[in-house]
């Protein structure tokens, strides 16, 4: 029986190979992560202002789409009449949904404070849902929030 050393070898070259590839590429790994650091550090250190009115942007335009939800809803309020019992169900409703969402961002919950406070009683209470008193609402939230379109933009523009 002749024992032949050949395979044996060709296994430990396979692994010396391997070895070195993935020393390779770990290097080529930690060159480029390195590369990465530095502009990320060069961003910061020298681009701060665009990266932060970019983020400013981004924030900006999420409170851009809250305000433009609420107006949506507070249209859609204007299709119903609270003297027809199954659409002041509905007003009730979108009412409730509107409350949510201005307790749920704290900009909006801190302007319209007091409005929050009429419009919980006309949600609970429906005997105090009424036509005109649902309109004042309306009205009111309507101007609230083109107040505060326009004093968005001016933040935007700088005009603070």
């Amino acid at each position: 029986m002749i024992w032949s050393l050949e395979p044996i070898l060709n296994i430990i070259t396979e692994d010396i190979i391997l070895d070195e590839i993935i020393k390779w590429v770990a290097l080529i790994s930690n060159i480029f992560t390195v590369f990465a650091s530095w502009i990320a550090i060069y961003l910061f250190l020298f681009k701060r202002k665009a990266i932060s009115s970019i983020f400013d942007l981004l924030i900006n335009y999420t409170y851009q789409l809250s305000l433009s939800e609420v107006k949506e809803k507070i249209e859609r309020l204007n299709e119903y009449n609270a003297k027809d019992p199954e659409q002041n169900e509905k007003i009730v409703n979108i009412f409730n949904e509107i409350i949510g969402q201005i307790k749920g961002n704290h900009k909006l919950k801190n302007h319209f404070a007091e409005l929050l406070v009429t419009l919980e009683i006309l949600a609970t209470d429906r005997r105090k849902l009424t036509e005109p008193r649902k309109r004042a609402a309306v009205s009111e939230l309507r101007e609230r929030l083109r107040h505060l379109n326009v004093q968005n933009i001016d933040n935007l523009v700088g005009d603070k």
